[in-house]
This record gives C-alpha cells, structure tokens and sequence, in this order.
C-alpha cells in the first residue's frame, strides 16, 4: 500500500463508526497509538477515490454524532514508489456543507 490515513480523536463512536466503514470498502484498519487522542490507521488500496470517500464519510459521521470537525485531525501518509522519504500531511476539516445532488444517475 502507498496510501494511509491515520484518523485521530477522542471520540470512540467516530472511531468505530469510520473503521466499520473502512473495512467495508476493503481497507485494513488497524488501532494506532496517538499521544493526541485513540487513532485509527487505514491502508488505502492503490487507485480509485477511497480517500476521497473516506474524508467524506469521516466528516458526515462527526457531524453525526456531534464533533466539533476542529478536533479531527487526518494524517495522509504517501509513499511514492522508489521514493526514498514518505510525505505526510495533517488535515483538519474546515468546512462542511451538504446538498442534495439534482443528477438522478449516469449521463
């Protein structure tokens, strides 16, 4: 796997609720110690937009169940192949905003 995303805070209920879902998109979860808060760390598999499905689901679900998206603390950690250091960035989620999509399927 190139592609992890370490999800960090102190709530449980987010933490289970954004492992359940990993692993229903087939990613391998794995607990990870955070002197910040309990973690949970996710390898991504290679193509497709499970990162982009992940941060989606993981700001919905703190919406859901009432935390505060400046507490959340994301670490996407990339490994390109042959490369010889790993980038890591920390992103916190500013912003949320939900609409209804007006595309009924396919065009």
């Amino acid at each position: 796997m190139n592609v992890r995303l370490t999800l960090i805070t102190e709530h449980a209920a987010l933490i289970s609720l954004v492992g359940d879902f990993a692993r229903g998109l087939g990613c391998k979860v794995d607990a990870a110690d955070n002197e910040s808060g309990a973690a949970i760390r996710t390898e991504l598999p290679d193509g497709g937009d499970t990162l982009l499905e992940l941060l989606d689901y993981i700001a919905l679900s703190a919406t859901r169940v009432g935390v505060n998206l400046s507490q959340l603390l994301c670490r996407v950690t990339y490994l390109r192949p042959g490369a010889a250091a790993e980038v890591t960035l920390g992103l916190r989620l500013a912003e949320i905003s939900l609409a209804r999509s007006t595309s009924v399927g396919p065009q």
